[in-house]
């Protein structure tokens, strides 16, 4: 149960693209306007919310959706920190094996 956890980590990439001071200059080859990566962002925090609740029920499903969303969103600004670019980066196969993983 770890696609709540991936789809999170994309989310939580696109509202750090949202945000000015963190955008990487010179910017991805693919990278949305600061509005439309927030609204991305909260909409895969409800997708992610959604995927949790979907495998494992309303109750458990929330708790693990707020768990992994910790664990990701510390690892995020850990990584952020280090390797801005890659962080960003690796937010598409996360969002990409996320889904996959939701989808079986």
């Amino acid at each position: 149960m770890l696609e709540a956890g991936l789809i999170s980590y994309a989310a939580f990439a696109s509202l750090t693209l949202g945000m000015k001071k963190h955008r990487p200059v010179p910017p991805l080859p693919i990278m949305p306007s600061t509005d439309l990566a927030k609204g991305i962002g909260w909409l895969l925090l409800a997708l992610a919310m959604a995927a949790a609740m979907w495998r494992l029920g309303l109750a458990l499903g929330v708790i693990t959706w707020i768990g992994q969303m910790c664990v990701v969103g510390g690892l995020l600004v850990l990584l952020h920190s280090w390797r801005p670019r890659i962080a960003l980066i690796l937010a598409a196969p996360a969002f990409a094996i996320g889904l996959l993983f939701t989808m079986v």
